[in-house]
């Protein structure tokens, strides 16, 4: 008896490693290589550096400018293949990509630029009405979008569109109260009206789920693209 519970401990233990192995191994990473180094100064042409104490407005200024840049650079809604890299060299060349593909880019050169961000991907759960359901569910309304830390709060920067979550105070709102704004049908005073109108209806969202699929980020497998320390966030 005592043999049988070790062995079982043993395959539940090796078990254990290897799920984990195979996560670690399939995590999204988000760390600046020495190509995207050489490529983000590309985006940045036209675009008004921070100073060296910067205050919210400078902050503001610099994130609609970078997304402006990204936007430009790459205005065809075309993503690109899935198997293959989508970095800021790849939408670079490619002058083409979708809400995933501007978003990682936009991601890394406010990254670059010293700023915290969280990729977040967003469900609509109005046809579901779950978000389980929503996240399983192939078809379910989506986008993937860019919260950035800012001095005065979280800030969604779209990736489709040139549109930032500010108030008509030009305040910061975050997915989070978004989402609670959209479930309660409370209309939220925007700066600016987003057109992307999953933003109006109820929606689930996942930090660091850059995909279900496992087919944007090495090693291309079935495992879903998650960057870990950002989706525990979404736990919290």
């Amino acid at each position: 008896m005592i043999k049988n519970k070790r062995f079982l401990l043993l395959i539940v233990g090796i078990t254990f490693i290897f799920v984990v192995a195979t996560l670690v191994y399939s995590s999204v990473d988000n760390s600046l290589s020495e190509e995207d180094k050489q490529y983000i100064p590309k985006y940045l042409s036209y675009v008004e550096y921070l100073p060296e104490k910067p205050t919210y407005k400078d902050e503001l200024n610099f994130i609609i400018s970078v997304q402006r840049s990204v936007l430009m650079i790459a205005p065809t809604n075309d993503g690109l293949p899935f198997g293959q890299k989508r970095e800021p060299r790849e939408l670079y060349e490619a002058r083409t990509g979708l809400c995933f593909d501007r978003s990682r880019v936009i991601e890394k050169i406010l990254r670059y630029a010293g700023f915290e961000t969280r990729h977040v991907s967003i469900y609509s759960t109005k046809k579901t009405g779950s978000a389980f359901l929503s996240l399983i569910s192939p078809g379910v309304s989506s986008h993937a979008v860019t919260e950035v830390w800012t001095q005065n709060g979280w800030l969604i920067v779209d990736s489709n569109e040139f549109f930032v979550s500010i108030d008509k105070d030009a305040q910061p709102v975050s997915i989070e109260v978004i989402q609670h704004a959209a479930g309660d049908a409370i209309p939220i005073k925007w700066n600016q009206n987003p057109q992307t109108e999953i933003y109006a209806q109820p929606f689930t969202f996942v930090y660091g789920l850059y995909s279900r699929h496992g087919q944007f980020y090495p090693p291309y497998n079935f495992i879903p693209d998650i960057n870990y320390r950002e989706f525990i966030q979404t736990l919290l």
